[in-house]
């Protein structure tokens, strides 16, 4: 059986399940899409949806139905969606210059601003001023705040990049973040001479978004980018003394299920966010010095799948500080409109409805487009940062990324899909079948879906599945092929290769922990090379509480 029938039997399976309780209208549609094989349908089906003729049944059903196509890669058309992509970049640069154009006069002489639009400015520029604080304890803390990743940069692939493999003696970063770096070297202890190779470009690439198009990301240079992260977490941090904590995202989600029963409250969401954020605006809006330190570890220029060119926009998405900045922009403009309740994470903005006209304008002004269709300013639904709710309920769909053989990717499917089939309804019988006939193993019930079949722990250790020795529950499960490496610091991942020279001083006990033989010197091996093996592992009762079918669907597994 090839994987896109897997993924259409899942939905047949679900619309006849619903059929009972869903609008008639919106069951033939479906249904017919489904039988003509149309994708472009089906991923978009919920604009049938009409809020006063159609229920909270209704609006699941048309949901889910996308959810198992919208963002499953066994429908994406590689030409169509690098196409899009591309316009998509272009448009958002094109945006970025008009914006840049449009500011300046305004910057240069502020008079020319409407009195209400000049008031609201200068409370962005205040609020965002209080929150970063005084740029000199930033500074004197940035040797111990850079962040080294194992994502790839503009000159190496993520095969080479573990983040041992990104310092060396020479490294790839902007001119003007040459004197950073350096000044890093040597506080750590580094005797020699820093050699940078100079560059002024990233390496644009894309990554899949969902069915119609990909998205652009940016890597950075590898001298770059840990500058730009300390900023990140420098500014995380500050946030979260304002009440806005970037660690989680289920403050947000916990104010669009309220938002949902009263209304009081919208949820806003942006098109393009990353790639809006115009040169001109954060000049503008930023502290001098905080602006500064961000302008000197940007990357200006790109080139790529796109060809080269020079920015528009500020950061792009694959910048280490941008995710900061948009948040710092957005949480400045929910304070300049008057908000006193509001939380911001990245573009995802929740706001009290009566000043969502305000904030509409605010933001218009500074470059960015609200994307009209995940922005619920009226009736009964909300959404954001991947939970749905209608009038309270969670109806956030479970999305098919991805179907194929292997058992793990089984294994999640059957988990996840198992909570939304319908007791003793034909999804419910497919997903037996599935267990059955590709022979997945049973697990007992934790936290990853792809480590096997959930079961309800009393029957795991019935089975014999779950094995108590020496006073510790053990199971088999599959779990994903890691690199192995060590835990360093900031210092550690700067000098580790100077480990055998006298450049650097290693006297002290907690560096020669950090600079330990566990580091790979030479492998290109990933961290994550997304293969799955099985092994025997620990079992501990799960923090999160077991789904609610887990005791229905293990009698129906352990028959």
């Amino acid at each position: 059986m090839k994987p896109t029938d897997i993924t259409y039997d899942i939905c047949r399976h679900y619309i006849n399940d619903l059929a009972p309780v869903v609008n008639p209208a919106l069951y033939s549609i479906t249904l017919g899409c489904l039988r003509a094989r149309n994708i472009a349908g089906l991923a978009t089906c919920s604009r049938h949806f009409d809020w006063a003729q159609h229920t909270i049944d209704d609006w699941r059903f048309l949901r889910q139905i996308e959810a198992f196509f919208k963002k499953n890669a066994l429908f994406v058309q590689p030409e169509v969606c690098a196409s899009a992509a591309e316009s998509s970049f272009r448009a958002s640069e094109n945006t970025c210059l008009d914006t840049n154009l449009r500011l300046r006069p305004y910057i240069n002489s502020p008079y020319l601003l409407d009195k209400d639009v000049f008031n609201k400015i200068l409370r962005m520029q205040r609020y965002i001023s209080n929150v970063l604080g005084n740029f000199q304890p930033f500074l004197d803390g940035l040797p111990h705040l850079v962040k080294v990743t194992s994502g790839a940069t503009a000159h190496a692939s993520r095969r080479n990049s573990l983040p041992q493999m990104k310092m060396r003696l020479k490294l790839w970063c902007t001119q003007r973040a040459s004197k950073y770096l350096k000044a890093i070297y040597h506080y750590h202890g580094f005797k020699g001479s820093l050699r940078t190779r100079e560059t002024h470009r990233n390496r644009v690439e894309l990554v899949p978004k969902n069915w119609k198009t990909d998205r652009t990301i940016a890597c950075e240079p590898e001298g770059n980018l840990p500058l730009q992260l300390a900023f990140d977490r420098y500014a995380k941090r500050r946030l979260r003394l304002f009440g806005i904590d970037l660690s989680d995202q289920f403050c947000n989600q916990k104010r669009a299920q309220k938002a949902s029963i009263d209304g009081t409250l919208c949820t806003v969401d942006f098109k393009a966010a990353s790639d809006t954020i115009s040169f001109n605006v954060v000049s503008w809006l930023f502290p001098v010095d905080w602006f500064n330190y961000l302008w000197e570890v940007r990357t200006p220029g790109f080139r790529g799948v796109f060809g080269n060119g020079l920015y528009s926009k500020f950061s792009s998405m694959g910048n280490g500080s941008t995710f900061a900045i948009e948040t710092l922009l957005f949480a400045a403009a929910c304070y300049a409109v008057g908000s006193k309740d509001f939380s911001v994470y990245g573009d995802d903005v929740i706001l009290e409805s009566e000043r969502y006209e305000d904030f509409s304008a605010l933001t218009r002004f500074l470059g960015f487009t609200i994307n009209e269709d995940k922005t619920f300013y009226k009736g009964p639904f909300r959404e954001s940062c991947g939970g749905d709710f209608f009038n309270g309920k969670n109806v956030t769909p479970v999305y098919v990324r991805n179907v194929d053989k292997r058992k793990a990717c089984l294994c999640h499917i059957v988990n996840t899909l198992a909570g939304i089939a319908v007791p003793g309804g034909a999804l419910e019988a497919y997903l037996l079948n599935m267990v059955k006939e590709f022979k997945l193993p049973l697990v007992p019930f934790q936290e990853s879906s792809l480590s096997g079949v959930w079961i309800d722990p009393d029957n795991a250790r019935s089975l014999g599945i779950l094995v108590r020795r020496h006073g510790v529950d053990f199971y088999k499960a599959y779990i994903a092929k890691c690199k192995r490496r060590s835990f360093v610091d900031s210092r550690g991942y700067y000098l580790w290769f100077l480990k055998k020279t006298n450049q650097v001083n290693f006297s002290t006990p907690w560096m020669v922990s950090s600079l330990s033989d566990d580091v790979d010197e030479t492998s290109s091996a990933p961290v994550f090379d997304h293969a799955y093996v099985r092994k025997r592992v620990c079992w501990f009762k799960p923090a999160k509480a077991a789904p609610d079918h887990l005791y229905w669907w293990s009698d129906l597994l352990t028959r």
